[in-house]
This record gives structure tokens, sequence and C-alpha cells, in this order.
């Protein structure tokens, strides 16, 4: 709280804090020095203001703010090597208390950037459908409150900026998966954050003395250790990371023109798409994080398409470099010729290979549409078009026809697929329809039953994937060409709608990290 007139605090017992104010109607600016577990004499620490007599609506907001701040704030390990990093902001500001400072003083700054904010993702994703807009400005807090900026400390004891990464929490750190998911956010909000939180897993996997062949699927179980995947080397999703890391990768070159990220790594991703080159047509065991919550059909067809679309996305990557990509593009295309048999089904295409009598919602088709790559023809997305409208449950698009769980990011996904906007509309209808439904006092699921309206995966809720439902107004921005050279930075197309573009790192350190500062300020 900004120090002014009239305003009072105190740290102590809760019961103590509370019967103070009760009896003097203010607190006596004392601190608790007996530091101590939570539930013993439950430790407090209370504002009051004094607002005098009120006459009008006028009166100057009383500004106050809650966060939380770690030195250091993640715990890396790459290469055997541990780096305790600390957060961006700290760059800036010589003390804590200059950057509390900064951010209180800056509530009026902070009001109209986030009101701008609102209006201009309002604005556009109304332009697609008022229910849209509803859901776009809801996704925006949840996911951008789950990452944090973060330098290293260099061998002269200073914090090092031009070392900036990016870690994603929740559940595990930088889980690909959740990064795929959330990339058309990143994508439309700031590619470069994006950028910047695929290092750190890019260079996990450059130093790591294990070569698997295969993407990670994270740098740790448990959020801020960062330490490397641990267990998630021994789970069965080498496919799904490996292509999530090349279709995310493409976007941001897509959005950026930027493909220094893969030319300086080249071994690296030559290595990912040898790996979706022997490994994609035919998925065999290895399952899906879908899977691990509904259960993972042999030879899923859903995976097998984004690892298809992810062998293409290199191969077009390779030709923004001035490379020849046509070994793995003309690969990608005899896959997906053969993927469309394969696949076959009564409707739609099949959850797994041979099994004619179910089907898959196939929502990572999108990543064809959305990266332009051009495998599939216009009567595979008529196909989904037409599964999808005779399967809309009153809260969502199943994840196939042997759940009835939905996740809304994915659902969107497949809203991007379809070309039939009665049905698009309708997809994104039962989205809002869970939200407004009230069965559930949880942050927005990543996984819900469609039928019911009920998140059903325990701790399956308030995660940075709901970025995924940005798919609508990523799919159709401008695609900007590099011209060879991998550090070009290229412009967006006209279509381009990114609101926030900026190369001032304090900007998305506090819009991101405080609290999700231009945003949670409280009056």
């Amino acid at each position: 709280m900004i120090p002014s007139d009239g305003v009072t605090y105190q740290s102590g017992q809760d019961t103590v804090l509370r019967g103070g104010f009760r009896t003097g109607g203010a607190l006596n600016n004392t601190a608790d020095t007996n530091f101590r577990d939570i539930e013993q004499q439950w430790p407090c620490f209370a504002f009051a203001k004094d607002l005098g007599n009120i006459t009008d609506s006028s009166t100057a907001p009383v500004v106050f703010a809650v966060g939380l701040s770690r030195d250091p704030a993640i715990s890396y390990t790459a290469g055997g090597t541990q780096q305790s990093r600390s957060l961006f902001y700290r760059t800036q500001f010589s003390t804590d208390s200059d950057a509390i400072s900064f951010f209180l003083n800056d509530y009026e700054l902070a009001v109209s950037s986030a009101n701008n904010f609102d209006s201009k993702l309002s604005t556009a994703a109304s332009q697609i459908s008022g229910t849209y807009s509803d859901l776009a400005v809801l996704a925006a807090r949840q996911v951008a409150s789950h990452i944090e900026v973060t330098v290293s400390t260099g061998s002269d004891g200073k914090l090092n900026a031009s070392d900036v990464m990016v870690f994603m929490g929740n559940d595990g750190v930088n889980r690909m998966e959740e990064i795929y998911a959330s990339a058309p956010f990143w994508i439309y909000i700031n590619p470069d954050i994006l950028r910047l939180m695929l290092l750190p897993n890019i260079r996990w996997q450059q130093l790591s003395s294990t070569n698997t062949g295969y993407v990670a699927d994270d740098l740790g179980d448990t959020y801020p250790q960062a330490s490397g995947p641990g267990s998630s080397l021994l789970r069965p999703k080498a496919l799904e990371s490996t292509s999530n890391m090349m279709i995310t990768t493409a976007a941001l070159i897509k959005a950026t023109g930027n493909a220094a990220i893969v030319s300086e790594n080249a071994n690296l991703y030559k290595t990912w798409a040898d790996y979706l080159k022997s490994n994609t047509l035919i998925p065999g065991q290895q399952t899906t994080s879908d899977g691990v919550m509904v259960g993972a059909p042999s030879n899923d067809t859903n995976l097998a398409l984004k690892g298809i679309i992810a062998l293409k996305a290199y191969a077009d990557i390779l030709s923004t470099l001035g490379q020849d990509g046509s070994a793995y593009s003309d690969t990608a295309r005899s896959y997906a010729s053969q993927w469309q048999s394969m696949a076959e089904a009564n409707a739609g295409f099949a959850a797994s290979y041979g099994d004619s009598g179910s089907w898959s919602s196939c929502y990572n088709l999108f990543a064809d549409k959305w990266l332009k790559t051009g495998l599939f023809p216009e009567s595979v997305y008529s196909k989904m078009s037409e599964l999808y409208a005779s399967n809309i449950n009153k809260f969502g698009l199943p994840l196939g026809s042997r759940t009835t769980l939905t996740s809304p990011h994915w659902m969107i996904f497949a809203a991007g697929v379809t070309s039939d906007i009665t049905t698009r509309d309708s997809i994104i209808k039962a989205a809002q329809d869970y939200i407004q439904n009230g069965k559930d006092d949880l942050p927005w699921p990543s996984i819900y039953d469609s039928i019911g309206g009920n998140a059903t995966v325990a701790g399956v809720y308030n995660r940075p994937a709901i970025g995924g439902v940005y798919a609508l107004l990523v799919q159709d921005l401008g695609t900007t060409v590099s011209t060879g050279n991998p550090n070009s930075g290229g412009s967006n197309g006209s279509n381009s709608r990114v609101i926030v573009q900026s190369t001032n790192l304090i900007v998305i350190y506090i819009f991101s990290f405080i609290s999700s500062a231009l945003l949670l300020h409280v009056a």
C-alpha cells in the first residue's frame, strides 16, 4: 500500500489484529518478529486506511497489491551445471522496495494499459464471435500468471540481463504439451516470450549427456526445480513432445521471420526431425497427455497426425533457411496420404488405426491449417466438420468416441479445423456454457465432462494450456517469410493482430509475474 496520511499497518496474530482495529479503528505500525508456522497463532499482515468522511465518488483510490517474490526464483540445471536464476525485475531496480514503490505508483498507467489490452483483445475476438471474446479475455489472466522471466548471475556476481529465460509452472516445469497448447496465446500477445520459453528446454537437450534422440517431456516434475526431466524420460511421450517442439518452433518462425533458434541448434532439430521421420506414421504404444487421463489407444491417430505435420513443418523451416527440405517434405506428404487410408472410419477418422467404429476429434489437424503445411485436402476438413456437428454435447466436443471428457483448448483447436461457421460457433458456445454453468468453483480446468459439465480429473485446472483458446486468433495471422538470414526480423502481415510487442522485458515481467501486475492491481 502506498504510504499516506491515515495509513497504518501491523503484523501479528489474526485475532489480535482484528480486535485492535475494531477497538481503535487503526493499526499500531508494529511488526511481529516471532516467525512461526502458519497454524501457530495464525500470523497475518494487515493494512488500514482512514478514509475520513466520504462525500462523493471523486475520492482518490486506495491502492494496494498482493504479490510474491523469491530469490533465487528458479533452480535450473543443464549439462551438470546448476544455476540459481533471479527474476528479471531485479535488473531494473536496486532494491525490492524500489520495485514495490514503482509498482504501486504505476497504478493509473497499469489500469489504463489493462483496459486498453482488454479493449483491443475483445474487439479482435468479437470479429470471430461475441461469445469467443468472453473466452479470450478470461484465458489471458490464467495463462500469463504461470510464467516467470529470469536471468542468471555472471561470474562477476552481477545479474546478467542478456541471459534471459522464461519458465512456465503448475504442471511440472516447461512441460512441452503445455507450451504447445499455450503457443497460440504467446504468438498472439508476444512471440518473443515463447522463444525465451523454449530456450531452457533446448539448452538442456544440447548439454545433456543423455542422447535420447527425441525431446524430453519437461524440465522437472516440481516447479521451481528445473533440474532435468527425471521421470519424464521414462514416459512414452517422445513423439508427442518432439512434435510439440517442432510445431511450436515453426509457429514462432512463421510469426517473427527469425529462424535463429533453429540455425543455432541445427544438430538438435535435425536429430528430432529424423526421429519424427522414423516413428511418426506408426506411433505404436506411445501415449499422450490426453491418453494419461482418458486412456491411450495403440497407434493413436491424433498423435500420428501431429507428428506428420511436425515433420512437414521442419521441411518448411529448412526452406525458410534456404536449405533443401525435400526429403522431409516428401516423407510427410507420403505419410499424410497413408494416414488418411489407415485412419479411415465410419465417421470422421478413427481413434486408432483399424478401429473404424471409433472416432477422434483429431484437433491436431489445426496445426496443418495454422502453419499452412498443406498436407491435407479440403475433403479431410469437411469430413471433420460433419463429425463435429453431430457430436457436440451441452458443454463441449468430446476428445473422441471413447470418452465424454473434453478440453477447452483442444475444443477451440477443433473449432479452427472446421470450415463451417455454424459448427465453429456451436463449439465456442459449448465452451462458454461450461464457464457459466456454475457447477465447479475452480479456475478454468483443462479437462471436464462435456455432458455433465463437471471437472472430473483431480488437479487438472488453472493450467496455462488454456492459451490454446487463442487458436482462432492466430490461424490467419500474416505469414512472415525469412530471406534466409536467420536473424532477419521480418514484419507481420496485414492480418496481424498482435497486441503486446515489446523488447522491454520489464514490461513482460510486470505483465506476467507480480500477480499478473497489469491485471491485479486492487483499488
